[in-house]
């Protein structure tokens, strides 16, 4: 038998990725293969810095790793892919940097726009994009409307996202309405605030990986990850593959989620 769990297999690719995905389904006995996955990409400067290369680099080849975890997805039966693309604090790193993640998403945008369709992958945003140059916002408002039609896969990017900046603003506005009188306080619950979410109609992660060995969520879907799996990957985002989308779905499998009872 292939294993899963040791390097490479001999198997075809496309062969290869099947094979992977149905011992994760296999796996799977306690739980169903998960709905919603979320994804921390990180470790891209890391990986860079190790290899001698710019930053940028790094953010180039994790467009790789992203297209892998599409694949891993879509051949997995995953229905939504929520990943974390450019935090609020991002900002503050080197403007060269920041410069080059603006170029990529939008570099991204044009290039992956015909595979995305190809492959049944709806694209929509998560965040607030007003302060990305206008290029990054045009080829990204491209992307989501060429791509609406699309069921296989939703394709969240969150983008200029905060989770507590997204709470708050679905704070203010319930004390809008309240202000207003179009709202009674008694009347607030969860749904009053989701609905104000970014994306309001969509399910929590039933599982969220993070790259790069770290144990913490970076202000990444605070409210909607309150009964989340979680999953810490030792490798780098570039590093990122099929494989490893296939082995975190088996670790989910044999998983059993209470949601707290």
């Amino acid at each position: 038998m292939v294993s899963v769990w040791r390097g490479r297999s001999r198997l075809p690719g496309s062969l290869t990725l099947w094979y992977k995905v149905n011992m994760a389904m296999q796996a799977a006995v306690k739980s169903a293969i998960p709905v919603h996955v979320a994804v921390i990409m990180d470790g891209n400067r890391r990986w860079a810095r190790s290899r001698g290369l710019p930053a940028a680099e790094g953010y180039r080849r994790g467009v790789g790793a992203l297209r892998a975890a599409v694949r891993a997805a879509l051949a997995a039966g995953v229905r939504m892919l929520t990943v974390y693309g450019f935090s609020t604090e991002n900002w503050a790193r080197d403007p060269s940097e920041v410069l080059a993640l603006m170029q990529l998403c939008t570099i991204f945008a044009r290039t992956e726009l015909a595979a995305l369709r190809r492959q049944g992958v709806a694209v929509e945003i998560v965040g607030d994009i007003r302060e990305f140059p206008r290029p990054a916002r045009a080829a990204l408002a491209r992307l989501v409307r060429a791509t609406a039609h699309n069921r296989r896969l939703t394709l969240n990017l969150a983008l200029n996202y905060s989770g507590r900046a997204e709470i708050i603003r679905a704070v203010r506005s319930i004390a809008h309405d309240i202000e207003s009188g179009s709202l009674r306080a008694r009347d607030v619950d969860e749904s009053t605030l989701r609905r104000r979410f970014y994306a309001p109609h969509q399910p929590d992660p039933d599982l969220l990986i993070r790259t790069g060995g770290d144990f913490r969520v970076s202000n990444f879907l605070l409210f909607q990850l309150a009964y989340t799996e979680l999953l810490t990957l030792p490798c780098m985002w570039p590093d990122f593959s099929e494989d490893d989308f296939a082995r975190a779905l088996i670790q989910y499998g044999e998983r059993c989620r209470r949601f707290g009872s």
